[in-house]
C-alpha cells in the first residue's frame, strides 16, 4: 500500500501539474481569444467599409436614374372628369432648371366649366411627379358653382400600369364624397 505521505505527495504534484496546465491552457486560450477578437474587429471594419461603399454606389445609381428620368418639353393632354375625358385640355411643359419644368394650361367646356393649372413640375420617380403652383377648377354643378383652388406642393402619381399621372389631392372643395380626378397624360412627348 501507498503510505499517506506518498499519497499526499502524489496528490500535491497532480494538483500542481493540473494548476500549471490549466494556467498554461488559460494563457493559450486567452491569447487565442484576443487574437480572434482582433480578427473579428478587423472583419467588422472591412465589412462596414464595404457596406458604406455599396450604399454610396446604390445612392449614386438611384440619383443618376432619377436625373435621367426627366420630363419632356411639349404639349400634354390634361383632364378633369367633370369636364370631359373625351375632350381634353392641354398643358405646355417648358424646361426650367434642376429638373423642373414650367407647366401651364387649361381644359374648358361650353358650359363655362374649366380647369387651370400653372406652376412648376418635376419627376421624382418613374411614377411620381412633384408640382408647385396653383390648380383652379370651376364646375357649375359642384361647390355651388364657385372656383376650387389648390395651391402649393401637390403630387401627381401614375398608379399601376396607368399611362397618366393623377393628382393625389383629389378632395373637391365641396368636400364629402366629391372627388376631382385631374390627370396629366403623355402627349406629343412623353412625361
Amino acid at each position: 500500500m501507498i503510505s499517506l505521505t506518498k499519497f499526499s505527495i502524489i496528490v500535491f504534484f497532480v494538483l500542481l501539474f493540473t494548476a500549471c496546465t490549466e494556467n498554461k491552457l488559460s494563457q493559450i486560450d486567452k491569447e487565442k481569444y484576443e487574437s480572434l477578437i482582433r480578427e473579428n474587429d478587423s472583419l467588422k471594419r472591412l465589412l462596414n467599409a464595404r457596406d458604406s461603399l455599396i450604399k454610396a454606389q446604390q445612392h449614386t445609381k438611384i440619383k443618376d436614374t432619377i436625373s435621367k428620368q426627366t420630363l419632356k418639353a411639349g404639349k400634354h393632354p390634361i383632364t378633369l372628369q367633370w369636364i370631359s375625358w373625351d375632350k381634353p385640355g392641354y398643358v405646355e411643359v417648358t424646361p426650367l432648371t434642376n429638373g423642373w419644368y414650367l407647366i401651364a394650361g387649361t381644359q374648358n367646356n361650353t358650359n363655362g366649366d374649366y380647369l387651370k393649372i400653372e406652376g412648376k413640375i418635376r419627376r421624382l420617380s418613374e411614377k411620381e411627379l412633384e408640382f408647385e403652383g396653383r390648380i383652379e377648377t370651376l364646375v357649375s354643378s359642384i361647390n355651388k358653382g364657385e372656383p376650387c383652388i389648390k395651391e402649393g406642393k401637390q403630387t401627381f402619381y401614375g398608379k399601376g400600369n396607368r399611362k397618366y399621372f393623377r393628382l393625389q389631392n383629389m378632395t373637391s372643395c365641396e368636400g364629402g364624397m366629391v372627388v376631382d380626378y385631374i390627370d396629366i397624360y403623355p402627349g406629343t412627348s412623353s412625361l
